[in-house]
């Protein structure tokens, strides 16, 4: 290894030591990051996170090759995943495995030349989608090695045809962030990259979705795709032509599709070279530091809510709201609630015949609106962890050098959450009932209750996590598996509640107003315990706990 960079004139001591560095970033604070706080000697971290997350889209696409036995459909379909899969992580992880502007900084005063800066970025970046393709592609490879009789070179073809289709995305993705640069401001361009990361992500979870809900076993298992010379302008078709190759399918059409697949990643390739360079970081880093241009002024008069306007009520409104402007991945968690609830929308929708009303169709109305309040509940979950843990949490000493009560605070917190987001998210959910229920009355009533129990959910949440908000190092590991529990905790609570409401309570008027009043008493309560807990548990809270 080290001939070989010594033959390429890449320092062999410093591109170890900038790649050993990266991959100690990626692995405490990237996607990486582990949940532990003590980590074994000679443990790799947070592998298991991907090998599951990823692992389960390995097992959906492997799912569909066991059904069609189309190899050219099948690996096209598999090439289009993992294009969009990696797409969407590239995009959140752009600076931390690429290029960041802090890079100038860090090493612009040593001696470290742009060939072998490139080659340590590089380096980096083949690690990082060698474990996101393995974790997706290893179970795929291993059902195309037996599906068709014993053929080695297929399952080959087939790890490599996805590794290239990670890397074209990659690679494309810094051409366009770079050509994008030059006219769009790095901070807006993130924001950009970020909202098209979400839209990327409903597509690869929709289309699982669409494929579960409105195609059979036997719709897939009959689906057919000929290989034909228009394809060639196709990006998935160019990686699955390997295995067609390796199958010995269309051998020239598919050669021609590889050689363009190849040939195209090779020029991004070079024009990467002549980017990713200690300069190109200096241009980053003074472009990063520069304004996006003039804003126009905030009206003092509408600063904050009028709940808030004043002592720790005010400070968390405002926290939150800037967080919520400026923090893309704070940003971004509360959207994602959006695409998803779409998604369950159009499944309950699937079978025809709209959302019953609860109060007249209790069991057709829990049948199909079922996954609409298991978004409705994990979506608290979501909030509450996306509040606790930041990139910016080294600013939370502000909490404790300051005289503000800090179970206050989190209290605040909690309040605000339910105001800005929670709230709007349910009021919206009656605008769907509008719709389908056939009394007003009784969509009144629902969105009153539905309320109820979403704050109920916020208060045992806050009493089980009296965390500060945006004070605890941003650890994806973490976060997923506490966030994992979270949801099954609350989606199995919401899911038995929505059908005693429907089936046992909504038909009784008399019940329906006792539920309403148990409810409001229930959280009055609550209120108080919760406020009791997090000041006990507040006294003890320091910085970086």
């Amino acid at each position: 290894m080290r001939r070989l960079l010594h033959f390429m004139d890449i320092d062999a001591e410093q591109f170890r030591g900038l790649v050993r560095a990266s991959l100690k970033v990626d692995f405490r604070t990237g996607i990486f990051a582990s949940s532990g706080r003590k980590q074994k000697k000679g443990r790799i971290p947070g592998l298991w996170q991907i090998l599951v997350f990823y692992g389960f889209l390995g097992l959906v696409l492997s799912l569909m090759i066991i059904v069609n036995t189309d190899l050219f459909f099948t690996g096209t379909v598999m090439m289009t995943i993992v294009m969009f899969a990696i797409a969407t992580s590239v995009m959140v992880e752009f600076q931390s495995i690429i290029i960041s502007p802090e890079d100038y900084h860090i090493l612009a005063h040593r001696p470290v030349t742009s060939r072998t800066f490139f080659a340590a970025r590089m380096a980096n970046l083949l690690i990082y989608l060698g474990v996101i393709t393995a974790a997706i592609g290893l179970l795929p490879a291993l059902f195309y090695t037996f599906r068709y009789g014993f053929q080695p070179f297929l399952g080959i073809a087939a790890l490599a045809g996805m590794f290239g289709a990670a890397l074209l995305v990659a690679l494309f993705i810094i051409f366009l962030y770079v050509n994008l640069m030059h006219v769009v401001h790095p901070k807006k361009l993130r924001r950009m990259f970020s909202y098209l990361q979400l839209l990327l992500a409903f597509f690869v979870y929709g289309s699982g979705m669409v494929f579960s809900t409105f195609l059979n076993e036997e719709a897939i298992g009959i689906m057919h795709l000929e290989q034909k010379a228009w394809m060639l302008i196709l990006p998935p078709t160019w990686f699955s032509s390997l295995m067609q190759i390796a199958a010995g399918n269309r051998i020239w059409l598919s050669l021609a599709s590889g050689l363009t697949g190849i040939g195209v990643t090779l020029l991004l390739a070079l024009y990467a070279y002549g980017k990713l360079s200690l300069e190109y970081a200096n241009i980053l880093s003074r472009l990063d530091e520069n304004s996006e241009g003039n804003r126009p002024p905030v009206r003092r008069g509408f600063s904050t809510l009028p709940l808030f306007g004043r002592n720790e009520g005010r400070a968390a409104a405002l926290l939150i709201r800037n967080q919520f402007k400026y923090d893309m991945k704070f940003r971004l968690s509360v959207l994602a609630i959006i695409p998803l609830t779409i998604l369950y929308l159009i499944s309950g929708l699937s079978s025809g015949g709209g959302l019953a009303d609860p109060f007249v169709q209790p069991a057709e109305h829990v049948a199909k609106a079922n996954l609409l309040y298991f978004a409705m509940a994990f979506f608290p979950v979501l909030l509450l962890a996306s509040m606790v843990r930041s990139d910016s949490w080294q600013a939370s000493w502000i909490f404790h050098a300051t005289p503000a009560d800090k179970g206050k605070l989190v209290l605040a917190m909690k309040d605000v959450l339910m105001v800005l987001f929670v709230l709007p998210y349910v009021l919206g959910l009656g605008v769907i009932f509008l719709i389908y229920f056939e009394h007003y009355q009784h969509v009144v009533i629902h969105v009153l209750v539905l309320c109820l129990l979403s704050h109920v959910i916020m208060q045992l949440l806050v009493m089980s996590s009296p965390y500060l908000p945006f004070s605890r190092p941003l650890r994806k590991g973490d976060r997923s598996t506490g966030i994992f529990a979270g949801i099954i905790i609350a989606a199995v609570g919401m899911t038995i509640i929505i059908n005693v409401l429907a089936r046992l309570i909504y038909p009784s008027p008399i019940a329906t107003g006792a539920t309403l009043v148990f409810l409001a008493i229930l959280t009055l309560l609550f209120e108080r315990w919760a406020a009791t807990r997090v000041r006990r548990k507040s006294r003890i809270l320091q910085f970086d706990h």
